[in-house]
């Protein structure tokens, strides 16, 4: 499946494997305690003005009637570019709707869609994007989220958003599914994203969040509307907020999706960005694991870089492992997203039991370009009551950046 970094198209498929990518979620979201990976952006103080209701800047975007959308583009092509059989499933699982983060994206650039999903999740269902190939027959991206780089050439576009179940073999069940469109233009000097309005998130804890507003035009005014009804309107380009504790019978992963409008004497801007909130066990519940990792040093740099993993699986207790989340985090905080079997990644060396083991994970050179600022896996698998057990580590971590003698602040 293509990349989502500034690489872009790493992840494309080709006609080959039959095989469903059975995937979870993959977010940027992170649990406590692994704040490297989240962005390190310090807000302007805030000065609220006033709280009032803030109107809704995202573009949410309209699914699309069947008899519009081109043949490459439809359930049953991109089934069979994937190498496919399709299964329709009837199913309570549903798709309540797909958002973007900017209305139109030029050509080249990166616009981020995000669903929305409601119903009873099934054992086993995953989400996915999938769309045509500029290159291949079918891309595809696991998750409820997708960083999509628009292609060269102006046009209208579709992705396709589905919900789905491995039937075994070749045979995939498709519970539901919304396609969208588009739009990409061809941008004049000042209309790409460069000079467009960004929001910079960072996480402060497991509900709270900070925003800060990134523009070339500065504002005198930021509305923000945090997703979950509540808004607030500020005179300075920072703002924070706590989204509400997990509620008995929500998912485990909440997203929300944040809406900006600043104002300032060259008009308005307005942009959309979306942040995920992961619910974590009670305090006082056992670990349903517990991870040690050792970094191996000595190693020649062209044999990339290993750790050696540990995890133990406390008795009474019993754990399967199902798959690992790859991240790798570019300087500018993109975000690459690759789901693997676990033991793809991870070369067990001894069997623990009950789910335990001792192994090692590799980074081999090849995967690391030098935009890469941090690599993170998280392994994912359930316990015998069924309840997810998650651990993550960092398996390449690299030198902070230094700045060009020209780019270094003047001494004082």
């Amino acid at each position: 499946m293509s990349s989502v970094g500034p690489g872009g198209r790493g992840r494309r498929l080709l006609l080959a494997s039959g095989v469903l990518l059975s995937v979870a979620i993959a977010w940027v979201l992170l649990r406590d305690g692994e704040s490297s990976l989240r962005p390190t952006v310090t807000p302007a103080p805030e000065r609220v003005a006033e709280v009032t209701p803030a109107p809704a800047v995202r573009a949410r975007l309209r699914p699309l009637a069947p008899d519009v959308v081109p043949p490459a583009a439809t359930g049953a092509a991109l089934s069979a570019a994937l190498n496919e059989e399709r299964v329709e499933v009837s199913s309570s699982a549903r798709i309540e709707g797909i958002d973007a983060d900017r209305p139109w994206v030029c050509t080249g650039e990166l616009l981020t869609l995000s669903a929305r999903t409601g119903g009873e999740a099934e054992p086993g269902m995953v989400s996915r994007w999938v769309w045509p190939g500029s290159e291949t027959g079918a891309e595809l991206q696991p998750g409820a989220r997708l960083p999509w780089r628009a292609p060269a050439t102006a046009g209208r576009y579709f992705v396709r958003f589905q919900l789905c179940k491995d039937l075994g073999g070749r045979r995939v069940g498709v519970l539901a599914e919304q396609v969208v469109s588009i739009d990409v233009r061809t941008c004049g000097p000042d209309e790409g994203q460069a000079h467009a309005l960004r929001v910079e998130v960072s996480q402060r804890g497991n509900e709270a969040f900070s925003f800060r507003a990134v523009s070339p035009k500065p504002a005198t005014t930021y509305r923000w509307d945090f997703g979950d009804g509540s808004s607030t309107v500020t005179t300075e380009p920072g703002a924070t907020h706590a989204y509400a504790a997990q509620a008995p019978g929500e998912p485990d992963v909440r997203s929300f999706t944040v809406s900006l409008s600043a104002r300032g004497a060259e008009g308005e801007q307005t942009v959309t960005t979306f942040v995920q909130v992961r619910a974590q066990p009670p305090s006082d519940a056992p670990p349903g694991a517990i991870l040690k990792v050792e970094r191996v040093t000595g190693r020649a740099a062209s044999e990339g870089w290993r750790s050696q993993v540990q995890v133990d699986v406390p008795e009474g207790s019993d754990v399967t492992w199902e798959r690992v989340e790859r991240l790798t985090v570019t300087w500018d905080d993109q975000v690459d997203v690759r789901t693997s079997g676990w033991r793809e990644v991870i070369t067990v060396e001894q069997d623990l039991g009950r789910g335990g083991f001792r192994g090692h994970v590799t980074v081999l050179p090849s995967d690391v370009r030098p935009d890469v600022k941090q690599v993170i896996d998280f392994l994912h698998g359930r316990d015998a009551k069924g309840q997810e057990v998650s651990l993550s580590w960092a398996s390449y971590k690299a030198e902070p950046q230094r700045a060009s003698p020209s780019e270094r602040p003047p001494p004082k």
